[in-house]
């Protein structure tokens, strides 16, 4: 709780660089300059944000290799949005923050200098102990805050004066951000409120200090927003006391420390599946119900610290368990370090025991216990629901997670679900399908295409959300495809890749990349490709859409790029251990909500060569010049464009010349403003159409393309069938004529 002097300047550095940095786009370090600028913040979200610090080296030599090409502005923005990350927190030293933001200055060309007032803020210390998330997860606080900085820097100056001069505003807009951490945001809310925020980041402190001291000065029982009743709650306490107060010290510590209530639910940050149910030979779950309690079994594994580092457990694991397999070890180390560190006050507890499943919450620490059994010695607090479930009445995507091998399995993706199955969130009705809207007028008018057979593309993508549209060159696939993604996800939530011969897994899904690191050691690192890009997003939101355009979809090597993923192109609710993934790697899910659509061009393969496994996952839709919706397009088109509808006309009379239904001329070739210029229509039909139906005749002899098909070939067969059908229709009304008389 920040009441001494060096406190105080943390408050006042961290809310004039809220103030000028956020509010102003200008710097701390040299004021007046415009360094928090969107073209700034664009270099970092391109150098730092889109390239993770994934590799060996320490987090600032991979940070100078990500920085190397950034402007020095850019450089100078990342050390001033790294003060903001580190001012406030005690579990970094003073000279130790000093040092790193120098550091960081220093891969500028032309490095700055930091001012006097704000090197005595980072030496001075801090106002919190941040705990293992700024340790564990420092990489995507910064991220955090520089996708913050950019929705600050997107508002209307308007917008930011009230963000900036209302603390539930400020909350409103840091929250929008739905990359951040909570403990991040609770810094950050601080920082810039000092005055309204307290410096509590941890959501087990904030709730029990809250829970204690509801009933002496709140007027009302206690709220959703804990922010709110914190403040009301410190407001009155200082003026009952008539002084600072620190609920860290006594005597308001001993008040509320000693509280086990779980933390609210609307602050759970993670759930976790621990397997119980057959421990050498013993169901642990009835002990652990009872004592309440959750624990591992490390039977060979010495007394350990629960803070211990990755690196120092995986010795330990290795020395001790140095009898067991490599893969053996390296489970244990995963298990013990997601048990030990990843694992917070507050997080859900699943597990499996004689076929019901059962809930509980942590509410302690870890501890190592010397166990006789060796069947407990890792062991962490838990509340344990009363109430269980059959595994048989779980929702699939749930019930198949529960069965992935491991110890310790993350199942936060699948939080939302399992607190709608424990009563502490409101259930709703589930979906029948994908939450896509309706095809529309308006969609239909732009495609030029029926509404009725748009909507049936959603309807079978609701039933299996994935769909190829198939024909020959020109009959608008990929443009089709695109304009349907982007109906039903929008455009921010929409990916395009093409397949070719060489497009491989690596490309598609992940793989490894050269990446150079610092003091010119060079390695390799896992990169994310479009695929798992688009996943990972749509884990992150699961109630939008998003698209994956594949264009030109079977030239490439289906079963080489997809590999594993063909499993789940059919079982979405089911998971699958990655190519790439390393040992403490959850198993992947493809989730419901991304939709694959693809394009095939068919005169480069026919669908009957596509791979079985891909035709068996995919609907597929055909786009042929002379079928519905393609043969109509345009026709449609040109009236829109108020053309002449005689160039329509020329097509369909000139794909009756050829057979072949794959070879069919496609709308799009005349659906270009070039045609109607003078002798527009007579270029296309030089220079595209017969070098296409050129191809389709290749090797065969006898056959005159240009005076098979050529344009005044077309021009005249249309004439005399016109002439044809008028003289029939003169005859049929003389006929009318005649039987009158």
């Amino acid at each position: 709780m920040p009441f001494d002097e060096d406190a105080g300047a943390v408050e006042r550095i961290g809310r004039r660089l809220v103030d000028v940095g956020l509010g102003q786009g200008r710097s701390l370090l040299t004021p007046g300059r415009p360094v928090w600028t969107v073209e700034h913040l664009a270099e970092l979200e391109q150098d730092y944000v889109a390239r993770p610090d994934a590799g060996a080296g320490s987090f600032f030599d991979k940070l100078s290799v990500q920085l190397r090409d950034s402007s020095p502005e850019a450089v100078q923005l990342f050390a001033e949005i790294y003060i903001l990350n580190v001012l406030p927190i005690l579990n970094l030293g003073g000279k130790l923050k000093v040092q790193q933001v120098r550091s960081i200055l220093d891969m500028a060309d032309d490095p700055v200098q930091l001012p006097a007032d704000v090197e005595q803020a980072l030496a001075g210390g801090g106002v919190f102990n941040g705990g293992q998330a700024f340790n564990n997860y420092r990489w995507k606080q910064l991220s955090y805050l520089i996708e913050v900085a950019c929705v600050f820097r997107s508002l209307t100056e308007q917008q930011r004066l009230e963000a900036l001069g209302d603390p539930l505003a400020f909350r409103h807009v840091v929250r929008s951000v739905p990359t951040g951490q909570f403990v991040q945001q609770q810094s950050l809310l601080f920082l810039a409120f000092p005055d309204y925020y307290l410096p509590i980041v941890s959501t087990d402190d904030r709730r029990r200090i809250r829970n204690a001291f509801a009933t002496q000065y709140l007027d009302h029982p206690p709220t959703d927003d804990v922010d709110v009743d914190l403040h009301e709650i410190h407001t009155k306490a200082v003026e009952a006391t008539g002084g600072a107060i620190d609920f860290y010290q006594s005597p308001w510590v001993e008040q509320w420390k000693l509280s086990s209530d779980p933390a609210p639910t609307d602050e759970i940050t993670h759930a976790w599946r621990v397997y119980g149910s057959n421990v050498a030979g013993v169901d642990m779950v009835p002990t652990w119900r009872k004592k309440g309690t959750v624990s591992l079994a490390a039977k060979f594994l010495r007394a350990i610290e629960p803070d211990i580092s990755r690196d120092e457990l995986k010795g330990f694991v290795e020395q001790d368990y140095r009898s067991s397999g490599y893969a053996v070890r390296q489970e244990k180390v995963d298990e013990f370090y997601s048990f030990l560190a990843r694992m917070h006050p507050g997080d859900l507890i699943v597990t499996v025991s004689q076929g019901r499943v059962h809930f509980g919450t942590v509410t302690g620490d870890a501890e190592y216990v010397h166990s006789s059994d060796g069947r407990s010695n890792l062991r962490r607090p838990v509340k344990w629901e009363s109430r269980s479930q059959r595994t048989s009445d779980l929702p699939l995507e749930i019930a198949s997670r529960l069965t992935t091998q491991g110890d310790v399995v993350d199942l936060t993706t699948q939080i939302d679900a399992i607190r709608e199955i424990m009563g502490q969130r409101r259930q709703v009705t589930p979906a029948t399908g994908l939450n896509v809207p309706d095809a529309d007028e308006q969609l239909a008018t732009r495609l030029h295409v029926p509404q009725h057979w748009l909507q049936e593309c959603i309807e079978l993508l609701r039933d299996r959300p994935q769909l190829i549209f198939y024909g020959p060159p020109g009959t608008g696939k990929t443009y089709i495809a695109k304009e349907l993604a982007r109906h039903l996800a929008g455009e921010s939530n929409v990916k395009l890749v093409q397949f070719h011969p060489a497009y491989s897994y690596e490309d598609f899904f992940e793989g490894y990349r050269p990446a150079q690191y610092g003091a010119g050691q060079v390695g390799f690192e896992l990169r994310p490709g479009p695929l798992r890009t688009l996943v990972d997003r749509a884990v992150e939101n699961p109630d939008a859409v998003y698209v994956l355009v594949i264009d030109e979809i079977n030239r490439g090597n289906l079963a080489k790029i997809f590999g594993e993923l063909y499993f789940l192109l059919e079982y979405r609710n089911e998971s699958i251990d990655l190519l790439y993934g390393s040992g403490d790697s959850e198993p992947f899910m493809l989730p419901r909500n991304v939709i694959v659509l693809g394009t095939m061009n068919t005169t480069d393969r026919s669908i009957t060569l596509v791979d079985a496994a891909m035709r068996r996952r995919f609907a597929f839709l055909p786009l042929h010049p002379s079928e519905e919706p393609t043969s109509g397009i345009l026709r449609s088109w040109l009236r829109a464009q108020r053309c002449p509808v005689d160039t329509a006309d020329l097509l369909d009379e000139l794909n009756t010349l050829i057979d072949d239904e794959d070879f069919k001329i496609g709308p799009s070739y005349f659906m270009r403003p070039a045609v109607f210029e003078p002798n527009g229509l007579e270029r296309v039909w030089k220079y595209n159409i017969l070098p296409l139906l050129e191809e389709f005749h290749y090797g065969d002899r006898g056959v005159d393309v240009h005076a098979t098909y050529g344009l005044e070939r077309v021009r005249k067969r249309l004439a005399a069938k016109v002439s044809s059908a008028s003289e029939n229709e003169s005859d049929n009304d003389d006929d009318t004529v005649a039987d009158r008389g």
